[in-house]
């Protein structure tokens, strides 16, 4: 423990005098390239099945995070909302987001929910991704014109 105290003192990972600056856009900044490159090994080492299945999980937390979310519903109820892409067979994450908030300023986000499953999904089939967008509008059509 006391390694694990003087190593996490001095361990940086991110640039500190330009951290405040990156945080104004990007409240993820001090993990992020580490996060990221994680995320990014995560589909390596594993084919994918044709059921996936996208769903948020809230890892307890209870330190300074200027993204801690409270959700009453959960066991732990402070923490890290996550968002997961997992395979559903064997249980293997493929790809995970991390719900950071919105940032000052900005207004509400439309589609939020759309936008989080199709970033979740985009490791695995990028062509069910153009096939869900380019056939929405041809459903859409279909039931416009049922309604005329």
């Amino acid at each position: 423990m006391k390694n694990f105290k003087i190593l996490s003192t001095v361990l940086r990972l991110d640039n500190r005098q330009t951290r405040n600056q990156r945080r104004q856009k990007d409240k993820l900044v001090p993990i992020r390239e580490v996060w990221h490159n994680w995320v990014e090994r995560l589909s390596y080492s594993h084919n994918h099945g044709p059921n996936v299945t996208v769903d948020n999980c809230l890892v307890g937390f209870r330190g300074r995070c200027p993204f801690r979310q409270y959700i009453s519903s959960k066991l732990a109820r402070y923490g890290i909302k996550t968002l997961a892409a997992c395979d559903a067979v064997p249980s293997y994450v493929g790809n995970m987001l991390i719900y950071t908030g919105k940032l000052s300023g900005d207004n509400p986000e439309k589609n939020q929910g759309e936008r989080v499953v199709l970033s979740c999904l985009i490791v695995y089939v990028v062509t069910i991704l153009l096939a869900i967008i380019f056939l929405r509008p041809i459903a859409l059509d279909k039931n416009s014109s049922k309604k005329n």
